[in-house]
């Protein structure tokens, strides 16, 4: 359904965008303005802003730009009534109950956020109930987790049963076609329907708007595969997703300007219920670029705390390349032999764990202790690989200071002259040049519109109630030719017709076209003199003006050449006094 735009107007009103944007990213104030790293393309330097006064934000980098609703929408996969729906009970604003829903104004991900809410319900209430959910529980004890962890994560408990959720998800009315797409029902060869999760833990995962995307599932023993997670959707991408950062993000910079990184969903229950709360970790995959990129809008040091094992070892050494070329530093926490932070975290306490990581290996050193083990720097071969090995990881390093340091670190260690690392690496960046320009150039996106004149005009008439009056006299809709220009004006026609201002947001949550909306909001934080819009609003006038009377001479050039032709002398007369007309009238 189609919310009044009175409505529209309150709920946008309600939800301060400061406060919503402060939910995904962290902002740093800056003058009048807030700003942080886009969300929406790669960055290093944050260009995206978000101006309170005015309840809009624009990224200078990529020229994404809007209000509240087009930030949820945008950042969330939304549409706008989800976006509105969303908004609204944020702010606990009762919208009127739709007679009928418009299945066109569901989109999938809304759709599959409700098949996991239902999911969440079915297994959270196995785990509670007190005969289906006593193993489970049982095994939590034994894991050294008492009652809290029910009562701070929403756990849950897969039975053995083959379609207990399936038949529960059936009993809710939700359609066949949806639960296969979910993932959380597989089908076997003769196409009957079973759930994918049978006796397993589960860990829901959810994303940064709180809503459960997919779980993490693990048996109770040790039989292959222990975990298992919900395949890949259009409302869940492992290499974005980090389990429990929806608890943590509030405590990042808050407390601590780094962000602790553990390798399982048990690891980062128990160090966040030790007091550790600045914690992540990875779902069920490796560390990942965008893992890296979601984290620094939070903070600039990562320390890595993986399995003090072989396979713990190889995974920190592949996060750390991943760490530089994302501009975090990082370090790393070892943990001994045959020790996560679930066992250590056990034995030790609180207190050692905390010496651990106020212990953490810079990357540098940790990376020669363990190519000191494999290869003897002795060795001519040894000497190749190690300094091989050292170059890749050099080569994401940004910080020229840093990048000076670990030369020259390098070449004492290894017993070489600086400048023979240093001619290699400027060799490697070289080969890497066109590379890199390759994979960043299609990050960048370009904001192309058609009749810029239009949308200038569209934004000024905004900043200005008194240029509005003079172009509500002197054009008209069908001037624009942008349809999106045509219909915010039309719009600005029906929302004026008291003489009254406008504010931007009611403009922005009547225009469908993101375009327009981008346009606006770059406008809008130009500071213009009343002297320098005066003149804008002239020239692009003159510019609409002058194409219309062009397009119009045209269409009489044509009109005089087709009456010539069929020898009609007094209709070419005629059609040339008006012709002459507009030509006087273009100057």
């Amino acid at each position: 359904m189609r919310y009044e735009e009175r409505i529209v107007d309150e709920v946008q009103a309600l939800n301060d965008i400061v406060e919503v944007v402060s939910e995904y990213l962290p902002l740093k104030r800056a003058g009048r303005t807030f700003k942080a790293l886009c969300p929406f393309h790669q960055e290093k330097t944050p260009s995206f802003i978000v101006h309170p006064e005015k309840q809009i934000f624009h990224c200078f980098g990529c020229s994404t730009g809007g209000n509240v609703f087009s930030f949820l929408m945008k950042h969330e996969n939304l549409t706008f009534p989800e976006a509105l729906r969303h908004l609204a009970q944020r702010v606990n604003f009762p919208l009127p109950e739709p007679s009928s829903r418009d299945p066109k104004e569901v989109s999938e991900s809304e759709q599959l956020y409700e098949v996991y809410r239902l999911a969440q319900e079915f297994y959270s209430a196995n785990l509670k109930h007190p005969e289906r959910g006593k193993t489970a529980r049982e095994y939590l004890k034994k894991r050294g987790f008492g009652e809290e962890i029910l009562e701070t994560f929403p756990l849950g408990w897969a039975t053995p049963d083959w379609r207990g959720l399936f038949e529960y998800l059936v009993r809710k009315e939700m359609k066949q076609d949806l639960i296969y797409r979910s993932g959380l029902i597989q089908r076997s060869k003769e196409g009957n329907p079973y759930d994918l999760f049978r006796g397993r833990l589960l860990f829901p995962i959810f994303n940064l708007q709180g809503k459960v995307i997919a779980f993490g599932g693990r048996t109770l023993g040790d039989d292959p595969p222990k975990y298992i997670n919900s395949p890949e959707s259009a409302i869940f991408r492992k290499r974005r997703e980090l389990f429990g950062l929806n608890w943590s993000k509030r405590f990042l910079s808050q407390e601590e300007n780094r962000v602790l990184i553990v390798e399982g969903y048990f690891d980062f229950l128990k160090v966040y219920l030790s007091g550790f709360r600045n914690v992540v970790a990875a779902c069920g995959t490796a560390l990942t670029e965008d893992h890296v990129r979601i984290l620094r809008r939070y903070v600039q040091e990562g320390v890595v705390i993986y399995d003090g094992d072989q396979a713990g070892e190889a995974a920190s050494l592949r996060g750390l390349d991943i760490f530089l070329e994302g501009e975090m530093t990082v370090k790393v926490a070892l943990l001994p032999r045959g020790k996560d932070p679930d066992t250590f975290l056990d034995e030790k306490g609180p207190e050692e764990f905390k010496k651990l990581i106020e212990g953490a290996h810079d990357f540098f050193d940790f990376k020669w202790q363990l190519l000191t083990r494999r290869y003897r720097p002795s060795d001519s071969g040894g000497l190749v690989k190690i300094s091989s090995e050292f170059f890749e990881t050099l080569l994401k390093v940004k910080n020229p200071l840093l990048l000076d340091r670990y030369i020259k670190k390098l070449a004492g260690l290894l017993g070489v002259g600086e400048e023979a690392l240093r001619t290699k690496l400027v060799s490697l960046q070289k080969k890497a040049l066109p590379q890199e320009k390759e994979r960043m150039e299609p990050r960048v996106s370009t904001l192309l519109l058609p009749q810029p004149e239009e949308l200038t005009l569209i934004a000024l008439f905004l900043e200005d109630f008194a240029l509005w009056e003079k172009a509500a006299r002197d054009l008209a809709a069908e001037d624009f030719r942008h349809p999106g220009a045509r219909e915010v004006f039309q719009e600005l026609k029906a929302l004026k017709p008291s003489g009254t201002a406008v504010a931007y947001n009611q403009v922005l949550n009547r225009t469908q076209d993101e375009t327009i909306k981008s346009f606006i909001v770059a406008h809008s934080l130009r500071e213009l003199s009343p002297k320098e819009r005066e003149k804008a609003f002239e020239d692009c006038a003159r510019k609409i003006k002058h194409r219309r009377l062009d397009e119009r001479l045209e269409r009489l050039r044509r009109a005089i050449r087709d009456a010539e032709g069929v020898g009609q002398g007094e209709k070419v007369t005629e059609l040339l006094k008006e012709y002459r007309s507009l030509l006087t009238q273009k100057g």
